[in-house]
């Protein structure tokens, strides 16, 4: 959503093409794909139009867009202002000990913190984020979300972690706690938005550990 109003973007070259409502889930089927082929739309009716026709206004013959696609909503958009919450992960190895924290922010107030053993990045950040939305859920706050994971974003959005972590002795409690993260998704029903932290942009997550 920019601007407050809806948008739908529609991925017509990209890791999984289709129509999303959400910018997170968009960019994570066209980042590091050659070539993709996206565009966001102000109204569902054009989406699922393009959608259709598998074409944009102003492609050329060859499918490519001689106008810009999606513009990332961040590019429009202050940085938030609060209240959010914000989380993050740090992984000393791939696969390594791993742990993540959640902080209530403008105040940065530390809500949660947890060590999960043997994993990765992605699987701390995806963790938080469930943490997040458990907790809000628990407290009945529409609060959105923020992590600088879009692969953690996905997952959550999907509601099942798609990773090469290897399941052993080692990894054992990661992926338990993966398998209870997925499983509270597919049973409960949460509003908060989840939104990409954009560093880029908006300088360096606030929740982060400081061990680059």
């Amino acid at each position: 959503m920019a601007n407050g109003k809806a948008k739908w973007y529609v991925v017509l070259k990209g890791k999984q093409p289709g129509i999303y409502t959400d910018w997170p889930a968009a960019k994570a089927q066209v980042e590091g794909f050659p070539k993709p082929v996206y565009k966001s739309f102000e109204s569902e009716k054009a989406a699922t139009e393009a959608w259709k026709n598998k074409r944009f206004p102003g492609q050329n013959g060859n499918g490519e867009m001689n106008l810009p696609g999606i513009d990332a909503p961040v590019k429009k958009m202050a940085p938030p202002s609060g209240p959010f919450i914000i989380v993050d992960a740090s992984s000393l190895g791939v696969p390594g000990p791993t742990e993540y924290q959640g902080f209530l922010m403008p105040e940065k107030k530390l809500l949660f913190s947890k060590h999960i053993g043997l994993a990765t990045n992605n699987i701390g950040e995806f963790l938080a984020i469930v943490h997040a939305l458990a907790l809000m859920y628990k407290h009945e706050s529409p609060l959105p979300v923020y992590s600088d994971s879009a692969t953690a974003i996905s997952w959550v959005l999907k509601k099942k972690v798609k990773t090469s972590l290897e399941r052993n002795a080692k990894t054992a409690e990661a992926w338990d706690l993966v398998e209870r993260g997925e499983k509270w998704l597919q049973t409960h029903l949460f509003t908060n938005r989840i939104r990409k932290w954009e560093t880029e942009h908006w300088g360096e997550n606030p929740a982060d550990y400081g061990r680059k």
